[in-house]
């Protein structure tokens, strides 16, 4: 599929994969709008734990792809004008069973053979970048991955979409679509919720856990599941925490004005196989052995995100064999993956520059 700079592209989705499209394209010249079925980053985005990094990508050509978007997230924070959204400097992890420990061990021993960022360090030099940890005494060694952090979601959508707006994009909340008009075998537009006709020469579907339903408005049908999972966030802790932690059995992060947000592994696992839904402060119990401060902490809120999944859990991203115009962006991991996806997105649109790099991961 090939299109010219000016081109019309409409963009479905407004989360992390759909804002960073929109961007590209309209840096490129690209007479952009983005339809969004509710408001901007409101969807999987906005309840993400949003941890950069390809700690436990493979193959190496998947672990690629999250290097060379972790990347692209340093260089758009200097583009977009500071990127105060975006915080890489670094993460931790330890385990203490014998299983995890054979695990983590093999992760770090791949990475490291793979060239990513990764050192073995005592506990003490780990208290020592993070002084609120408590790790067990059994712990001998815990793992720094410097070149990871987390993004702040909703204001790197909001920082994307007002330059792309800059750029001449049109940005529409609450435009949900209701149809994909083909005439022959091209795409031509959409047609939305209140009965407007868009026409584009592009349509880019960047619906998240909705892409299976747009797709379908076009005739394809994309082999998709809905993952959730549920964080959780305190009210405010007196925590000098400044980066992700994945401890035993839980992961937890600021959040910003001294929240923590957090995951807790056995109750994700309970709640997906069907079983009660545990209180979040049992999570949060379970965090607060490993970050005291978090001890007597309030649950301020609880979100669950549902994570678009590709059946072989893998990303799919390109044109749509047999509907011209019609341009597939959906993966698990859209906030690492998202600046990458809207760079290469953009050169395939616009230019009809195949990157090699998909190759694997084709919608065919």
């Amino acid at each position: 599929m090939s299109a010219k700079s000016g081109a019309d592209a409409l963009v479905i989705g407004a989360g992390c994969v759909g804002a960073n499209v929109a961007y590209r394209l309209a840096e490129r010249g690209a007479a952009v709008t983005v339809l969004d079925a509710a408001s901007p980053g409101a969807g999987t985005s906005g309840a993400s734990f949003a941890w950069t990094n390809s700690f436990n990508k493979t193959p190496r050509d998947y672990h690629e792809l999250n290097v060379a978007s972790m990347e692209e997230h340093a260089a758009l924070a200097k583009e977009l004008g500071g990127g105060g959204w975006l915080h890489q400097d670094g993460a931790l992890a330890w385990e203490e069973g014998e299983t995890g420990l054979a695990r983590l061990a093999q992760a770090v021993d791949r990475l490291a053979g793979w060239g990513y960022p990764v050192e073995r360090i005592s506990p003490r030099q780990a208290r020592e970048i993070e002084p609120d940890l408590h790790i067990a005494p059994a712990v001998a060694q815990v793992i720094w991955t410097p070149a990871e952090g987390y993004v702040e979601v909703v204001p790197f959508v909001a920082a994307l979409l007002a330059e792309a707006r800059r750029r001449g994009a049109r940005v529409r909340p609450g435009h949900p679509v209701t149809g994909v008009v083909i005439e022959g075998s091209r795409v031509r537009g959409v047609r939305t919720a209140g009965g407007e006709g868009l026409a584009a020469d592009s349509v880019v579907d960047c619906a998240g856990i909705a892409a299976g339903e747009v797709a379908a408005l076009a005739g394809v049908a994309l082999p998709l599941d809905r993952v959730p999972g549920r964080l959780i966030y305190t009210a405010p802790v007196a925590t000098t925490l400044r980066r992700p932690v994945h401890a035993p059995g839980c992961h937890f992060r600021p959040d910003g004005g001294g929240r923590i947000v957090l995951a807790e592994g056995a109750h994700d696992q309970t709640w997906r196989e069907g079983g009660e839904p545990w209180p979040p402060e049992w999570s949060l119990a379970v965090v607060a052995a490993h970050l005291p401060p978090l001890a007597g902490a309030r649950v301020e809120a609880v979100r669950v995100g549902v994570r678009p999944m590709p059946r072989d859990e893998r990303p799919m991203v390109g044109a749509m064999p047999g509907v011209d115009g019609f341009y597939v962006v959906v993966s698990h991991s859209g906030v690492t993956l998202g600046p990458l996806w809207g760079r290469v997105a953009a050169a395939e649109i616009l230019d009809g520059a195949l990157d090699p790099r998909l190759a694997p991961y084709r919608p065919a």
